[in-house]
């Protein structure tokens, strides 16, 4: 059997993008999955399927590269507003804004320029204590912006041996279910340049939306940063905006549609 896949990148993270609505492409060994997205040399895969939820337009399922699925991704979810709207024309219930179910939570985008999403979950707020985990850091802090992420403040992030340190992050037994590694050194009081290790990615990734979130709120909150925060990795730039409440987080930056292709059993 042949699928159809569209790729895209949103700020150099990677991804396939699959229509699932009918629900063939569920419940396949992970294994396949993940030979899909090395074969195609991908962060990860997304699914649009229709949502168990009355309030949603439609449902993303994101499977991590090694096949697992995971709660959340940040770019992937600001690409499937353009996958949406312009390959699958699905019209959203209120008028220029999509609302759309993850695994654990709703998220509401709009199909526009540099795709801003509002990221509806933050919890876990320093709740894990990682100020030992990376001995150079200037500040370190734990926070979970969909999935779980650490971010490490450093004078120097070019030349860090992010495979070796990234993974002493993502392994540490106080992590039941794995974290994302963020290291980023402070540009000005509203730029930061930012590198991350990704858990199911297991290694370095050209960008990283929930990591990009977790880093600009870990400066609002723990150095008094103010909105926007402009975050620069490898891919590309990502701004991140958000109340002194925190009530209200987006984050926007670039999406591209890379082509499309076909995926088989």
């Amino acid at each position: 059997m042949e699928f159809s896949f569209w790729r895209y990148s949103a700020t150099g993270n990677l991804f396939l993008f699959f229509d699932n609505r009918e629900q063939k492409l569920s419940n396949l060994d992970s294994s396949l999955y993940e030979k899909w997205a090395v074969e195609n040399k991908v962060d990860g895969l997304i699914f649009l399927e229709n949502s168990a939820d009355e309030r949603a337009d439609f449902h993303m399922r994101y499977l991590n590269a090694d096949g697992r699925e995971v709660e959340m991704c940040g770019n992937g979810a600001r690409s499937i507003l353009h996958f949406a709207h312009h390959i699958l024309k699905i019209a959203p219930a209120e008028m220029g804004q999509y609302t759309f179910s993850t695994l654990c939570s709703l998220y509401h985008g709009k199909p526009e320029n540099l795709f801003p999403l509002q990221m509806t979950e933050l919890s876990e707020v320093g709740a894990i204590a990682v100020d030992d985990l990376i001995p150079q850091a200037k500040s370190s802090y734990y926070l979970n912006t969909g999935v779980p992420h650490c971010v490490f403040e450093l004078d120097d992030i070019a030349d860090i041996d992010l495979q070796k340190w990234g993974a002493k992050v993502r392994y540490d037994k106080r992590f039941e279910k794995g974290t994302n590694a963020n290291f980023f050194r402070i540009l000005d009081k509203s730029v930061v340049e930012m590198r991350t290790y990704e858990r199911g990615v297991e290694g370095e990734t050209q960008s990283c939306g929930t990591g990009a979130t977790a880093v600009a709120l870990s400066m609002a909150k723990n150095l008094g940063h103010c909105s926007p925060i402009k975050v620069k990795v490898p891919g590309g730039d990502l701004e991140v905006s958000f109340k002194d409440d925190f009530s209200e987080v987006y984050l926007a930056g670039a999406v591209e549609l890379l082509g499309s292709g076909v995926a088989t059993l």
